[in-house]
């Protein structure tokens, strides 16, 4: 307990000196009035990653979600093929709808062998092979937030991480083959209400992809091809419910909703899974250098449990800093700690911590690193009761904007034998690499 105690300890102690160095950033005031240079008004999202789920959240939303002043990849909603080369945006006219796609696949290499990774990494979860990832299709009107409007968003996917993610009732839970499958990811109306402050309220009612974790589950919106302990074994990358956003202040935005359990699509986990998920996010400044995220999500069955060690109810708790230390680097710190109740072990908990590095090398070339532990006390998440820690190095080159291709090499190693393929747990340790290629349109 004193080793989970002291990481989390200095997880709280790096989330506190990034705060407080985020304050060096904030201009000093003049000592009278000077002239002010002609520039773009402060635009919601433009201080996050492309490549991040808070970043697809803020694109499902505002209007004129701008990335213009980042450095990165394109956005995929703003590669705008469809719309442009096809056509689109003459057939939808003014009505504010908008489509945009992607194609993903890779290859991952791994010393366990070829075959279904036992644990990690997720989505390139089979070894010594190609996967076509993902196909994916977006239909979508997003809010405007100056009066009363509606919207919708229709995000179809289809292939190997389609059947990785499959919820419960889903057009594609008949399907038994792991390496293909279809989901809407999305599949919601949406309503902006200009009600209790001068931002308003946003509303989504349907099936939503989740708001907790820094990772997101589609491949537009996650920096590596491989994911982290956390984002597979301490967070529910999608459900059914509502969601309402009261955007207090340019800076400060409130979430609450309700879900009907871990990944359902129309449809309850269990007969009383009814679970609330909230979340805050404030940026320091105007300037958006800094922003702080606390997210809870409880319930029964909330999230999934290892086969077998399932309890009756789930609670997760995040903490995240993102710290825009300059225009060509980001450092995200994240951690999750979840607690499971009435297992057959008694109560699982977890606890995981990370930090990820994105430096901006040039226009088309990026630097990844990412490093995390994460314990699996009495093995409710991965099956395995141990520690597990993992550091990742990757690049990501975008030559243009509708193509980047993302190698990275992945050590993973844990206390006791929990790696290998096809469900057997024989290694300490596990090394992959891999490369994924997405064609954005």
């Amino acid at each position: 307990m004193s080793k989970r105690v002291i990481l989390l300890a200095s997880c709280a102690a790096m989330i506190s000196t990034t705060t407080l160095r985020a304050q060096e950033f904030a201009p000093a005031e003049a000592p009278g009035p000077q002239p002010q240079p002609t520039q773009q008004p402060v635009v919601t999202g433009r201080g996050l990653e492309a490549e991040s789920l808070p970043a697809e959240t803020a694109e499902d939303l505002p209007p004129g979600f701008d990335l213009s002043e980042r450095l990165g990849p394109t956005p995929v909603s703003d590669v705008r093929f469809l719309m442009d080369q096809l056509g689109l945006q003459r057939a939808f006219g003014d009505s504010g709808i908008r489509a945009f796609g992607w194609v993903e696949g890779g290859y991952t290499g791994a010393s366990t062998g070829p075959g279904l990774l036992s644990v990690e990494p997720r989505q390139n979860r089979f070894g010594n092979e190609f996967l076509l990832n993902q196909i994916g299709l977006v239909l979508q009107k997003p809010l405007h937030q100056d009066g009363l409007n509606f919207g919708f968003n229709i995000r179809y996917f289809a292939g190997a991480d389609a059947a990785l993610g499959q919820p419960k009732g889903g057009i594609g839970s008949t399907i038994t083959n792991q390496r293909f499958s279809q989901d809407f990811r999305d599949l919601y109306l949406s309503a902006h209400l200009p009600i209790l402050t001068e931002g308003g309220m946003d509303v989504k009612v349907g099936r939503m992809n989740t708001i907790i974790g820094y990772n997101g589950f589609l491949a537009p919106y996650r920096p590596f091809y491989s994911s982290d302990y956390q984002f597979f074994y301490s967070q529910d990358g999608a459900f059914t419910g509502f969601l309402t956003n009261l955007n207090v202040t340019k800076r400060l935005e409130f979430w609450n909703g309700m879900t009907l359990g871990a990944n359902t699509f129309f449809t309850m986990r269990s007969a009383h899974s009814f679970c609330y998920i909230g979340q805050v996010n404030y940026w320091l400044t105007d300037e958006q250098k800094t922003r702080l995220t606390a997210s809870v999500y409880t319930g029964p069955n909330a999230i999934f449990a290892a086969p077998g060690l399932a309890g009756d109810q789930n609670t997760t708790v995040e903490l995240r800093v993102q710290q825009n230390w300059s225009q060509r680097f980001t450092q995200i710190v994240q951690s999750n700690m979840g607690w499971d109740r009435n297992t057959p072990v008694g109560t699982g908990s977890w606890y995981g911590v990370y930090t990820i590095g994105i430096y901006h090398l040039t226009d088309k070339l990026d630097g990844l690193a990412r490093g995390e532990w994460f314990a699996d006390v009495k093995g409710t998440r991965t099956g395995i009761d141990t520690d597990y820690a993992a550091v990742t190095l990757g690049l990501n080159w975008h030559p243009v904007k509708y193509l980047d291709i993302r190698p990275e090499i992945r050590g993973d190693f844990a206390g006791a034998p929990a790696f290998g393929t096809n469900g057997a747990h024989t290694d300490f340790s596990q090394l992959t690499g891999g490369v994924s290629f997405l064609v954005k349109f």
